[in-house]
């Protein structure tokens, strides 16, 4: 079944069709993992994944999220055969990092000072229930346990070099009593700025894309977005992200620390940032192995493996902003 189809589907099930909306016309939206639709004042994305929940949970978690979070309004949600499907509202504004070129220094701080109330909000959020996050490919696959069995799983993918990952093994033994065992609030979980959305003058409307929202501690919303930052091009869907530099971005953990200290309060932070990292990483790595017969060293320099060696050996953007 091709996407398109597949919207039409959606939304028939979510009684949306037969000129309900008029004028309406379904247009594509670029988007890493999902199939996503602008239709008129609603936005459809589909998990084309049969028996995927993830979708269907996150519209369940919106609808228990406090205003100050700025989070779209869900209208319907279902599953069929080939997948599942979420209906929400349109929030108007572009994506923070599709503007940010264009706005003043007073307009930037503006946003990050407003991403940091939206933030702070969600962080107070009670973890209870079923996160749609909690799924096995979520971006961190922590706690450390979890994280342990994927090194292991690493360590033996065809090309793979034993010593970065036995050294990831040991420094993770020795950092992992930094974090939280169980963390009780919300995270969003994949935060970057092509999932802030704000208007021409910096004011930002909304977050998008809970899916990956879970239990955690609030720093581990630094993780995406702080390295996001740090390499503009590989984050901006758009292909927009050349023309942005780091050092577009320089201001904005002072910004952000300025607008919600504790966000940087933990004494332990830096542990804690490396272990987030190498989580994304290993996860990475393990979704996108070498190809047969490519050793770790030949790979291109953006590929998991070569950035759980720089991380290993300190050469990772975490020095870029952990002292900031």
């Amino acid at each position: 079944m091709s996407a398109l189809l597949r919207a039409h589907h959606a939304l028939k099930d979510a009684r949306l069709d037969g000129g309900r909306v008029q004028g309406a016309q379904l247009e594509r939206i670029t988007n890493a993992l999902n199939e996503v639709w602008r239709y008129g004042p609603y936005i459809l994305r589909i998990n084309p994944r049969p028996g995927a929940t993830r979708l269907q949970r996150e519209a369940h978690l919106l609808r228990t999220l406090p205003p100050e979070v700025r989070a779209p309004r869900a209208v319907a949600t279902g599953a069929a055969s080939w997948g599942e499907w979420m209906v929400a509202m349109c929030i108007p504004g572009r994506e923070l990092s599709r503007v940010w070129r264009g706005l003043r220094r007073v307009e930037r701080k503006r946003s990050i000072t407003e991403l940091a109330g939206c933030l702070e909000a969600l962080h107070h959020v009670p973890a209870t229930g079923e996160a749609p996050g909690g799924d096995e490919d979520s971006p961190h696959p922590l706690p450390v346990a979890r994280l342990a069995r994927l090194l292991d799983a690493a360590a033996a993918l065809p090309g793979i070099e034993a010593g970065p990952i036995a050294a990831a093994r040991e420094k993770l033994r020795s950092s992992a009593d930094a974090l939280d065992p169980n963390p009780t609030t919300l995270v969003h979980g994949d935060l970057h700025l092509e999932n802030v959305l704000a208007d021409e003058p910096g004011s930002v409307s909304g977050l998008l894309d809970f899916e990956w929202c879970r239990a955690g501690s609030p720093d581990l919303d630094l993780d995406v977005l702080l390295h996001s930052l740090a390499d503009p091009a590989l984050h901006v869907e758009s292909g927009d992200g050349g023309a942005l530099q780091r050092r577009d971005f320089d201001e904005v953990v002072s910004w952000l620390r300025a607008a919600y200290p504790a966000l940087f309060e933990h004494p332990r932070l830096p542990e804690r940032l490396w272990i987030y990292r190498l989580a994304y990483e290993v996860r990475s790595l393990i979704a996108e192995p070498p190809r047969p017969g490519a050793a770790g060293g030949s790979l291109p320099p953006h590929h998991p493996y070569q950035r759980i060696v720089r991380l290993i050996e300190g050469r990772s953007d975490l020095s870029w902003f952990v002292g900031a």
